[in-house]
């Protein structure tokens, strides 16, 4: 679909590659007989205060020829803004240890050739000491990072809901040093699938990994008893201004005879359980309430 924004984005010109000139005008209110619809008619005291062009971050210039423009090939680049910075990553092992990994971030936007260009976007490489990557996708704050195998994930976690994203780098994806370009295109090679998640239940979810290489979100309410996610007393009004996780909140991650145990708290009444996942086979094996927070206090 067409996005009400500067499109400089590989998926926006790949809409707009999808399409007709006439097509694309259609949609974009400025074909020449979109002034005649009802649509502008009822709408025309509004119409006429706003500019079009610049509402999807189109020039001066024959629309026609800008259209063109946007076939043409390499009409968008994806290039690294400033250097590569180093940082550190520490990642929860199931065997009970916690590591640090060297951490390389890369800091990319889109250009056009109109001149327009994104918001930077920073991505992350953990690599071992090889410098053979890990794990490569979006750096956000608010991930945890849990490995089984040398099979990383990062981990987040939103009211009712896990999100887990593999590593989705080849066997021979490399950080090299004093090549620029190499890393660089590891970006470029990966980044429409970084951040990318589907959807699913936990059943679906390793078959999706490994198929698709993207992360997935799946739902934990059904492994728990009737109510455990609901609001409770203490929620209010202005609740979700003060408390922006969520109902429930995730307090703990540690191992657990392999397995990764999470305990996560329901802040509205409040109460707490855990669950138990098996991450070799993305599956929980156990979940349950364990009690109220005033009763442990």
């Amino acid at each position: 679909m067409i996005r009400i924004h500067k499109f400089v984005t590989e998926e926006d010109v790949d809409y707009y590659k999808s399409h007709t000139n006439d097509e694309i005008k259609k949609l974009l209110y400025m074909n020449k007989h979109f002034k005649k619809t009802s649509l502008y008619k009822s709408f025309k005291h509004i119409y006429e205060k706003i500019d079009l062009r610049e509402v999807f971050g189109l020039p001066d210039g024959d629309i026609d020829s800008l259209l063109n423009e946007i076939r043409e090939e390499n009409f968008t680049t994806y290039s690294r803004a400033g250097y590569w910075k180093h940082k550190h990553t520490r990642v929860l092992c199931n065997d009970g240890l916690i590591r640090d990994y060297q951490t390389k971030v890369g800091s990319f936007r889109y250009k056009n050739k109109w001149g327009q260009e994104s918001e930077p976007h920073d991505y992350m490489l953990i690599i071992d000491d090889d410098k053979k990557v890990l794990w490569i996708g979006s750096d956000f704050e608010n991930k945890h990072f849990i490995a089984v195998d040398k099979h990383f994930y990062s981990f987040s976690y939103q009211h009712k809901s896990i999100y887990l994203f593999p590593n989705i780098a080849s066997n021979n994806d490399y950080f090299i040093e004093d090549n620029d370009e190499i890393n660089d295109n590891l970006v470029r090679m990966y980044n429409k699938k970084l951040g990318t998640y589907r959807s699913c239940s936990l059943e679906d979810a390793k078959s999706i990994i490994n198929k698709e290489k993207i992360g997935v979100s799946a739902s934990i309410a059904d492994y728990f008893e009737k109510g455990f996610f609901y609001r409770g007393p203490k929620w209010d009004r202005f609740y979700e201004y003060m408390y922006s996780k969520g109902v429930t909140i995730l307090i703990c991650i540690q191992p657990k005879d392999g397995l990764f145990y999470f305990e996560i708290e329901n802040v509205t009444y409040p109460h707490y359980g855990y669950f138990l996942l098996d991450l070799k086979k993305l599956k929980i094996i156990e979940a349950k309430k364990i009690g109220n927070i005033s009763s442990l206090s």
